[in-house]
């Protein structure tokens, strides 16, 4: 009967806050990750931007056609870096407590 007892006990009491904790657990981890993943992903965009360079007007070895892919995948990493910085700032709250360092 004791069993029983602790048995449906632990079940109405105990499992629920478990589960609960868990997905706050699971979410924290997720939230983390997408924030580590944004970061790299600005860091990556950004050096890629710094690197590599338009070729010169004069440069013969560029084709037109090659001088417009290259524009349009600069462009992209623009882009890029934009919606990784969007998306930084409209989370920053979330984030900016848990970061190492003085906040102002």
């Amino acid at each position: 009967m004791t069993a029983l007892v602790t048995t449906v006990g632990t079940g109405w009491l105990v499992l629920p806050r478990l589960e609960a904790r868990k997905r706050r657990i699971m979410d924290a981890h997720q939230a983390r990750d997408k924030f580590l993943a944004t970061m790299l992903r600005i860091s990556s965009a950004g050096s890629r931007l710094q690197a590599v360079q338009e070729p010169a007007a004069d440069d013969t070895a560029w084709t037109p056609v090659m001088r417009e892919r290259f524009g349009e995948e600069r462009a992209r990493w623009v882009k890029q870096l934009d919606e990784a910085t969007e998306w930084m700032v409209d989370h920053l709250e979330t984030f900016m407590p848990t970061w190492p360092g003085d906040p102002r």
